[in-house]
């Protein structure tokens, strides 16, 4: 058989063997695993490439590749919501955290990775707009779009792209996926991380599909990431626990 492949949420890229290794240590099969946007990986699954196993940053992705018979079975995997990242040094109480976002003497940044660009990137910012009745024009226009794996230029081998970026780029705060703040925290010890009001958060509903074609350890890896224990190593790196499933 040849190798089963993975697609994958940008946002995954680090998580994703983290979570191969807990479930298949210490012999973890090899899988050819694929990142990118979450729309862009359904596109090429509709018109034919390889896939056995897809994780989305939004579940509408997954759903639809089962519904047109594409995929064989989806699932939520867990809610991701947004945060805002920042620098230790700033002591930011979550009552106030919008009132930082909006000071024009720090540097904001917003992580693109694990949101769609066939969708709007942006609608994390233009929900702070609307929750603070601010222009949403002025806010984007001193907001730096990065983004993981495509950003120039890259953080060194084995750093954390937005933990590194944040030390050496003078970026005060950053909003992105929970995950990645977590993985940015444990990148560089000098950022914390504050949870933004739900009036002005965006939550990823990350999808998980499998395919009729997975192999019977991908079937497994499948089921025990919706399993008691794949769930507590999700909660861990910054998901939190969907109570419905399609």
């Amino acid at each position: 058989m040849s190798r089963q492949t993975i697609l994958a949420a940008g946002s995954m890229l680090r998580l994703l063997p983290k979570l191969l290794d807990a479930h298949f240590s210490p012999n973890r099969p090899e899988f050819d695993c694929q990142f990118g946007p979450s729309g862009s990986l359904r596109a090429k699954i509709e018109t034919g490439h390889s896939c056995q196993l897809f994780i989305s940053a939004t579940d509408t992705h997954t759903q639809a590749l089962v519904d047109n018979s594409i995929l064989d079975s989806a699932n939520i995997l867990g809610l991701n919501p947004t945060v805002l990242l920042h620098r230790a040094s700033l002591d930011i109480p979550e009552r106030s955290v919008l009132e930082w976002v909006l000071n024009e003497d720090l540097m904001l940044g917003m992580s693109t990775t694990g949101l769609d660009p066939a969708e709007d990137e942006l609608i994390v910012l233009n929900q702070i707009a609307n929750a603070t009745d601010t222009d949403p024009k002025r806010l984007k226009s001193r907001t730096r779009i990065i983004t993981g794996g495509r950003e120039t230029p890259n953080a060194p081998l084995g750093r954390n792209q937005y933990g590194w970026i944040m030390e050496t780029q003078n970026v005060d705060l950053m909003l992105t996926f929970q995950s990645n703040a977590i993985e940015a925290m444990e990148d560089n010890p000098h950022l914390r991380m504050c949870h933004l009001p739900k009036n002005a958060r965006v939550t990823g509903h990350y999808g998980i599909a499998i395919s009729h074609s997975a192999s019977a350890e991908l079937v497994r890896f499948y089921n025990w990431l919706r399993s008691e224990e794949g769930s507590a190593y999700l909660t861990m790196y910054g998901f939190e626990l969907a109570t419905n499933t399609h």
